[in-house]
């Protein structure tokens, strides 16, 4: 079973606008939210469970808020994520998982709303795109974009 880490950097890797050098972005965001929301390494999110303290909801929150899964109040914003869907190069060539990720992005933005910020917000937002993806078939997206989770902890 994959962790929930590799899990959680694929989902927002997917859904975040491939630029040059996604993988220093990916490792930047990883860093930063470590340092502000206090977590001194990600082993707990590597068991395969979620997030179960303050600081890992947090860290998901602050790394989807990073990747603009969540705005500046820590909500889900849909409009956002399909618009990095829609940008996505990952996704440029295989126009059935992305039109499967475009209606994942919908359908997460009628289920992520009762939440408030980014600690709370962020766990449901991130753990809805991944059900929402593996609900559909596509897993193997999670699966390519493992060595990126390798080199961003490394």
């Amino acid at each position: 079973m994959r962790t929930y880490l590799a899990l959680l950097v694929a989902a927002v890797a997917l859904f975040a606008v491939a630029q040059a050098g996604p993988e220093d972005k990916l490792k930047e965001s990883v860093e930063k939210c470590k340092a502000s929301e206090n977590l001194d390494n990600l082993d707990g999110l590597k068991t395969g469970k979620a997030p179960s303290t303050k600081e890992e909801k947090c860290f998901i929150g602050c790394f989807a808020m990073d990747m603009n899964v969540l705005n500046s109040d820590g909500h889900y914003d849909a409009a956002s994520t399909k618009e990095m869907i829609n940008n996505c190069e990952h996704l440029k060539n295989k126009p059935d998982e992305k039109s499967a990720a475009l209606e994942v992005a919908d359908d997460c933005g009628h289920k992520v709303t009762d939440c408030s910020g980014h600690c709370e917000c962020g766990p449901k937002a991130v753990g809805c795109l991944i059900k929402g993806m593996m609900d559909k078939g596509f897993e193997e997206s999670f699966a390519s974009l493992d060595k990126v989770l390798q080199k961003v902890d490394g």
